[in-house]
């Protein structure tokens, strides 16, 4: 892709970081917590699901601008992965009850947009390189459910007063 979009840009700078007050990436998948979580443990769970994720699916490093379509399109489906499988992680934790829909939320988001990202590669398959970036780049990839999604978790969690480092780096804009 010419370059990245702002969307992807978001995702895979939080799962490359995958924890909060983090400055370089961590290559290591944290095992997560089990059982029921109070906010500062469900806090410290959220902000360290997503570490060691990018390395493990090969999302972090950049393509160069020529890269084919179906090199592109290896990428997005390596995205489409690693969005899954952190989505199942942070729906593997049990927050406390008031969060819990939240939660819900923003794993139905994480979840849409993986989802989302087929329109992208669909046209890369047809070798439409422009066309997928210009998908990517405006954001008109994300769907308006996933967008509903993600902005209503993003809103739920700070009105209960939860610092969640990727929440705010979200897969769209959530401001």
């Amino acid at each position: 892709m010419r370059r990245p979009s702002l969307i992807v840009l978001a995702v895979i700078s939080a799962l490359a970081l995958g924890a909060a007050g983090c400055s370089r990436p961590h290559t290591e998948v944290r095992t997560l917590p089990t059982g029921p979580l109070n906010q500062d443990e469900y806090e410290h769970a959220f902000n360290v699901s997503a570490a060691g994720l990018a390395p493990r699916y090969g999302v972090g490093k950049e393509l160069p601008r020529d890269a084919p379509a179906a090199q592109q399109a290896e990428r997005v489906r390596a995205l489409q992965r690693l969005l899954r499988v952190w989505a199942g992680r942070i729906a593997g934790l049990q927050p406390p009850a008031p969060a819990r829909r939240a939660q819900e939320r923003y794993v139905a988001g994480v979840r849409g947009f993986a989802g989302d990202l087929d329109r992208a590669r669909t046209l890369l398959a047809g070798g439409d390189i422009k066309g997928a970036n210009r998908l990517l780049e405006s954001g008109r990839v994300v769907s308006a459910r996933t967008r509903a999604d993600l902005v209503a978790a993003r809103r739920a969690f700070h009105a209960l007063g939860y610092d969640l480092t990727d929440l705010d780096s979200a897969p769209v804009k959530t401001s």
